[in-house]
């Protein structure tokens, strides 16, 4: 029986390291894809429910806004042409595609803990796993999207070919983040906590619910705040009005792909280090 020994190796070539992660990223696509579709299974198996739980947070989130506005407990208004009710259920949708995007890389290496330090296979399965996990999600988060768009009776225009562009910035932006975090958040639990409160926070200078404020210290904040700008335009690809900041998107996909690249070679190369810590 081969035994692996893991042993920390410092000499990093960068575009090697690159070659070799898409190189087991390929050998381990057919593993990465079962483990997902056993977890999506086991997710819903036994739930009464089912499916219905993917949509219930997004559901009561925007439920609770809508009744907040409608009551007169807060006051917050939509662009013109686009109901309050859904301007929150697109951002609210569009905000648990960028959370779960965020916590996938921690989550997924989390949940194969007990088969990493015993089983020799490619770590970058569990990522891929993930990101098949993600892509059932997102699916079902379109779906209710566009349910809303019909049911508000908004017809998308020509801008609706933005909207994949603008998913897949999201996306890999958060992920950057997240592989970036997840050496440090599995040595130390705290790194998840701090990832759950952050976006809740986070939430809240972020065009999600309500617009940005027209002047005062929210508003710079959220001038700074790079999700304000794909959120806007995420949802205005959706519902006709004018996409704002395309040139924008484009750089800051491609500095998100520099950070994710770099985030997997530093979570391969510690790898090893993270199985002695952690079994």
């Amino acid at each position: 029986m081969k035994t692996t020994v893991y042993t920390s190796d410092k000499r990093t070539h960068f575009f090697k390291e690159i070659k070799e992660i898409f190189s087991d990223i390929k050998k381990s696509n057919f593993l990465a894809y079962q483990m997902a579709k056993r977890d999506i299974q086991a997710q819903y198996r036994q739930s009464f429910l089912g499916l219905i739980w993917a949509f219930i947070p997004i559901i009561i989130n925007s439920v609770v806004w809508i009744f907040l506005n409608s009551s007169g407990a807060v006051n917050v208004t939509s662009p013109e042409g686009i109901p309050y009710s859904l301007y929150v259920v697109i951002g609210t949708t569009i905000w648990s595609i960028f959370v779960e995007s965020l916590q996938s890389p921690i989550n997924s290496i989390n949940s194969g803990r007990g088969i990493i330090s015993k089983i020799n296979f490619p770590k970058e399965a569990l990522l891929v796993s993930g990101l098949y996990k993600l892509g059932f999600n997102l699916a079902l988060k379109i779906v209710v999207i566009f349910g809303f768009l019909l049911l508000f009776g908004i017809t998308p225009t020509s801008t609706l070919i933005y909207f994949p562009f603008y998913l897949l910035v999201i996306t890999i932006f958060s992920m950057a983040i997240g592989v970036l975090l997840t050496p440090m958040g599995l040595l130390y639990t705290d790194i998840g906590r701090m990832i759950t409160m952050g976006a809740q926070f986070l939430m809240y200078v972020t065009p999600v619910v309500y617009m940005m404020p027209k002047v005062g210290t929210l508003k710079f904040i959220f001038e700074i705040n790079p999700l304000t700008y794909l959120i806007n335009d995420a949802r205005n690809s959706l519902t006709g009005a004018p996409v704002q900041d395309i040139v924008f998107a484009i750089i800051l996909l491609m500095i998100s792909f520099l950070v994710l690249s770099i985030g997997l070679v530093i979570l391969r190369k510690s790898m090893n280090i993270l199985i002695e810590k952690i079994s």
